[in-house]
C-alpha cells in the first residue's frame, strides 16, 4: 500500500528535483505513512535519505542536509515485510550502493530468493522484500539496466510495481508493473517525465499520460520513455493528455481533515444527485452510464463487490435493491470473493465499489468477475484510477478529495449513488412513477436533514465524554441499521482503537449477550420504522443485564426514553434512506471520543487510505 513517485528535470532546468518528489509524495501519503524517503543521483553516486514516520520528517531531514538531486525517486511506505523503521524505509540500494529501487507491492518468494543470493555472497541490511528486488537487479546488472531489471522480473512472485535508478545511468529511470499501478507522465514542453503509483499525484500538471500494463518495461529520459512488453520487445501506445486540475488541499479551520469532511456532507451527499434526479419520470439518470437500459433490464442477479466501508455501504445497498428493484442481490467481501469460484451468468451485474479506485482486492475480484462474463458497474471517487479504467461503465460519487483515512463524506456519498442506481433499475421494471417520485423528494430532502444532525454536534459531544470511558462497544441495529451499526463500529475502531463490534440486534440473544455488562456501552440504532418496536425489545434485554445504553432514535419515538435517558433524535426519513443520517451521527460519535481519548484522527495507526496490496 506504498506510494512510488519519480522524477527527471529537463537538462536545462533549475528546479530542485527534490522539492517536486517530496510535493508528490505528499499527494500519495493516503497509500501510507510508516515511513518515506528519496534516492537521486548527484556527481556519479547515489544518494539517499530516509526517516521513519510521516512525511514531514523527511522534508525536514533533506532540508537540514541540503540534499540536492538530479534524476530522482521517492516513496512513502506502509509496512508489510519489516517492522516500519528508518532501516526498512524505501528507497533500497544493493550491497554495493550502485542502484536504488523504491517498490509497492509483495514478493511472495522473497525469501527463496534473498537464500539463493546470500549463497552467492549478497548481503542484506534490512527485513523487506524490497531489499531483495534491489539486490537481484544488481545480481543481474551487465551494463543496460533495463535488461536486469527484466531477467529479475521473470524471477519474481507477486505483485509489484517499482522505480529504479543506477549510477551509470544518470539521465534514466526504470518503471516496471505487475498487478499494481504505475503511471508514466511526460511534459514535452517542458523536457520532464514522471513516474507515479497514482496520476492523481500529477495534480496542476498537463501531462501526456500512459499506465503500464502486467510485464511491461518502461525506459524513461528527461522528455520521452520507450515501452517494452515483457519479452523485451519495443512497443507503441498512444499516449492521452490529461490536464490535472490544481486543488488546493486544506482543513478550512476545522482541527482536522475527519472534521471537515463530516460537516461537508450536506454538500457532497447534494453534489452526488446534481443532474441525476429526473422528477418528472420519478427516476435516476446518469450521463456517464453506458450500459443500456435493454441491458439493464434482464439483469436478474446483482453481486456487489467491495470492502471495509465500501463493503458496508454495498450491504445496505443491496437490501435496496432487494427493496426497491426486486433484483436477488448480495454483497461479496472482495478479499474473499475471487477464492470461491464465484458462480457469474451473463445476466448478473456487478456493482464495485472503491472510494478510490485502488483498493487491490477489489480491482482483483473485478478481473476475476469479468473473466467470467460479467458486465461491471464501478461506483468511485476517483478518475483515471484502476478500477475506472477496467470497469465497463463509472458512475462518480463526485464528493472531492477525502483526506482523512477514516472515510465519511465518501461513503454517504456511496450510499447517496447507489440509491439512485437502485431507483433507476427499479423503474426500469415495476416501480410506478408515484413511487419513484417520493423516494426522490426523501432523497432530495437529506442534505437538509444531514445538515439538522449535524447542528446537535455539542449534544453528541457531550454524549462522547459520559461513553469515552468505555473500552467495550457494541453497536446494534436491524435491517438496514444492521450494516449502518458494522460501519459505526468500523470508525470507533480505527480512530479510537477501541473495542467495538456491530451486531444484528435479533442475534444478541443467540450468544453475544452473554457479554453484556456494567463495563459494556452499546449503541442502538433505531433508524428503521419497520422493526423500532423488535429494536426496543431487544435493547431492553440489555438492560435487564446492566449494558450502559445509548439510542439513536427518530424524532417522536419516544418509547426510547423508556429504556435510558441518552437518547440522540434523528430526523425521520424513510428506512432505505435511514444509514446516511445514522452514519453521520456515529461519525461524530467517533470523531468526538477519538478526540478525548488524544489519538491520530487522520493518520490512525496501522491504517493507510487505500489499500493497494492483498
Amino acid at each position: 500500500m506504498c506510494g512510488i513517485f519519480g522524477y527527471i528535470r529537463s537538462s536545462t532546468s533549475e528546479k530542485s528535483t527534490v522539492d517536486v518528489c517530496i510535493d508528490g509524495l505528499k499527494l500519495l501519503e493516503y497509500r501510507g505513512y510508516d515511513s518515506s524517503g528519496i534516492a537521486g543521483i548527484i556527481d556519479g553516486k547515489i544518494r539517499s535519505c530516509k526517516r521513519a514516520g510521516k512525511i514531514n520528517a523527511l522534508q525536514k531531514a533533506v532540508s537540514s542536509e541540503k540534499i540536492r538531486l538530479n534524476t530522482t525517486i521517492a516513496h512513502t511506505r506502509w509496512a508489510t515485510h519489516g517492522i516500519p523503521n528508518e532501516e526498512n524505509a524505501h528507497p533500497h540500494l544493493d550491497q554495493y550502493e550502485t542502484l536504488a529501487l523504491v517498490h509497492n507491492g509483495i514478493i511472495e518468494n522473497h525469501n527463496a530468493i534473498r537464500d539463493r543470493l546470500i549463497a552467492k555472497g549478497v548481503v542484506f541490511s534490512s527485513d523487506t522484500d524490497t531489499e531483495v528486488i534491489a539486490a537481484l537487479i544488481s545480481h543481474h546488472y551487465q551494463g543496460t539496466l533495463r535488461q536486469a531489471v527484466q531477467k529479475a522480473m521473470k524471477e519474481l512472485h507477486g505483485s509489484f510495481a517499482i522505480a529504479v535508478i543506477h549510477k551509470d545511468h544518470p539521465n534514466e529511470m526504470i518503471g516496471a508493473s505487475r498487478e499494481s499501478p504505475l503511471v508514466v507522465g511526460i511534459d514535452p514542453s517542458n523536457g520532464e517525465a514522471y513516474l507515479s503509483s497514482d496520476a492523481n499525484s500529477f495534480n496542476g500538471k498537463v501531462l501526456d499520460v500512459l499506465y503500464l500494463k502486467d510485464d511491461e518495461i518502461a525506459v524513461l529520459k528527461h522528455n520521452h520513455f520507450t515501452l517494452y512488453s515483457s519479452q523485451g520487445k519495443k512497443i507503441h501506445k498512444e499516449m492521452k493528455r490529461v490536464e490535472f486540475q490544481g486543488e488546493a488541499i486544506s482543513k478550512n479551520g476545522y482541527d482536522h481533515y475527519m472534521l471537515k469532511e463530516i460537516f461537508e456532507q450536506p454538500q457532497t451527499v447534494q453534489q452526488s444527485m446534481l443532474d441525476r434526479c429526473r422528477e418528472e419520470f420519478g427516476t435516476a439518470e446518469f450521463e456517464e452510464l453506458t450500459l443500456s437500459p435493454h441491458r439493464l433490464q434482464s439483469i436478474k442477479r446483482v453481486l456487489i463487490l467491495a470492502c471495509g466501508t465500501s463493503w458496508h455501504a454495498g450491504s445496505i445497498a443491496a437490501s435496496m435493491f432487494e427493496h426497491l428493484a426486486r433484483i436477488p442481490t448480495e454483497t461479496a467481501i472482495a478479499s474473499e470473493f475471487r477464492y470461491t469460484n464465484p458462480i457469474i451468468s451473463e445476466d448478473t451485474l456487478v456493482i464495485a465499489l472503491s472510494q478510490s479506485g485502488e483498493t487491490a482486492d477489489t480491482i482483483a475480484a473485478v478481473r476475476e468477475a469479468k473473466a467470467k462474463g460479467a458486465k461491471v458497474v464501478a461506483i468511485c471517487n476517483v478518475d483515471n484510477s484502476t478500477l475506472v479504467r477496467e470497469a465497463d461503465s463509472t458512475l462518480f460519487l463526485r464528493a472531492g478529495p477525502e483526506v482523512s483515512v477514516c472515510s465519511t463524506k465518501a461513503f454517504t456519498s456511496q450510499l447517496t449513488v447507489l440509491a439512485l442506481f437502485t431507483l433507476y433499475m427499479a423503474r426500469l421494471r415495476h416501480l410506478s412513477k408515484e413511487e419513484g417520485q417520493q423516494f426522490l423528494k426523501d432523497l432530495k430532502h437529506l442534505p437538509t436533514k444531514i445538515t439538522q444532525v449535524l447542528a446537535q454536534g455539542s449534544q453528541i459531544e457531550a454524549f462522547a465524554e459520559k461513553y469515552a470511558k468505555f473500552e467495550h462497544f457494541f453497536f446494534m441495529g436491524r435491517r438496514y441499521m444492521y450494516p449502518t451499526s458494522l460501519e459505526a463500529a468500523l470508525k470507533l475502531k480505527e480512530i479510537s482503537y477501541l473495542n467495538a463490534n456491530g451486531y444484528p440486534a435479533g442475534e444478541m440473544k443467540h450468544g453475544p449477550i452473554a457479554l453484556v455488562n456494567p463495563k459494556l456501552a452499546v449503541v442502538g440504532l433505531c433508524g428503521n420504522l419497520q422493526t423500532f418496536d423488535k429494536m426496543m425489545s431487544n435493547l431492553m434485554e440489555v438492560k435487564a443485564r446492566g449494558g450502559e445504553i445509548l439510542i439513536f432514535a427518530p424524532k417522536g419515538k419516544e418509547e426510547a426514553l423508556t429504556i435510558t435517558k441518552d437518547v440522540l433524535w434523528i430526523p425521520k426519513t424513510i428506512d432505505p434512506l435511514a444509514s446516511i443520517l445514522y452514519s453521520v451521527a456515529g461519525q461524530l460519535f467517533a470523531y468526538y471520543i477519538a478526540l478525548l481519548r488524544g489519538t491520530d484522527i487522520d493518520q490512525p495507526r496501522n491504517l493507510a487510505k487505500s489499500v493497494t496490496v492483498e
